[in-house]
């Protein structure tokens, strides 16, 4: 569900913004700027792939959410990747050879 995935990115971003001011690694201004952008761009109201392109960006401004960034976006991607699995066994188990071949292809291109 978006919303417990949602619940847990802010959770972890703000649980590495207080490590981070804590340690004097950051300073309040940053980490508030930091916050106040997340809030801004994480609405209640997302789905799965909104999520994912806007997780994509949070790095891209705030170069201290890298790690989680790139956490949550392997999630992300191997949920993905275990329902195509899914998707495709389903369409083989149906004998629909030719739509598992095109679902599988369509996203190993995407993917490269």
């Amino acid at each position: 569900m978006i919303t417990n995935k949602l619940f847990k990115l802010e959770k972890d971003i703000a649980q590495l913004l207080l490590e981070k001011l804590e340690s004097s690694t950051i300073t309040l201004e940053r980490a508030s700027e930091i916050a106040g952008f997340v809030i801004k761009s994480l609405p209640d109201n997302l789905t799965d792939e909104q999520l994912s392109k806007i997780l994509l960006k949070l790095d891209d401004q705030f170069i201290e959410l890298a790690n989680i960034v790139n956490i949550h976006f392997m999630e992300y991607q191997e949920k993905k990747r275990q329902n195509l699995i899914s998707q495709a066994q389903d369409l083989i188990h149906q004998n629909k050879l030719e739509q598992a071949n095109n679902l599988m292809k369509d996203y190993f291109y995407k993917k490269i």
